[in-house]
């Protein structure tokens, strides 16, 4: 049987127990689309797709308060549409591309999972999805302030 984005949710968080100990946001691309694929109609953006996917599977989640899924106009990640990012204050950053909209939610919201269940947002390689161990972009690390 294939699991769904809300049978993750359900299961709530694989390192916290129920526990999320940060708020975040979930950076969805809404420009993103497949190389020759009209801009236009805005809707039809693989994107705005993804975009809309990931808002309604967390907005009635267990971790609708803890992850705020926005849209952004662009990623920068073109070549490897479509992105995602993964922030939060004082924790790292995640950047991903490759993402397709409804094939790529479960392995999301199994990351953002691990990702709120964490102190600094600090996500093992080992422990992410699969998907997007070979999908990630680039990690930054957490800013302190000052100098």
């Amino acid at each position: 049987m294939t699991e769904t984005a809300s049978s993750v949710l359900a299961k709530g968080s694989p390192t916290s127990h129920g526990t999320f100990r940060r708020s975040s946001v979930l950076h969805v691309c809404m420009s993103c689309r497949a190389p020759g694929s009209p801009r236009e109609p805005r809707e039809s953006r693989a994107g705005f797709k993804l975009y809309q996917e990931l808002r309604a599977t967390f907005h009635e989640s267990p971790f609708g308060h803890h992850v705020e899924v926005r849209s952004t106009e662009c990623l920068s990640v073109c070549p490897r549409p479509c992105g995602i990012a993964l922030s939060s204050p004082g924790a790292w950053t995640y950047l991903f591309g490759d993402q397709h909209p409804g094939e790529s939610a479960c392995d999301i919201v199994e990351c953002v999972s691990l990702y709120i269940g964490t102190g600094d947002g600090f996500m093992r390689r080992e422990r992410r999805p699969k998907p997007l161990r070979a999908s990630i972009l680039g990690r930054v690390p957490p800013y302190e302030g000052g100098r």
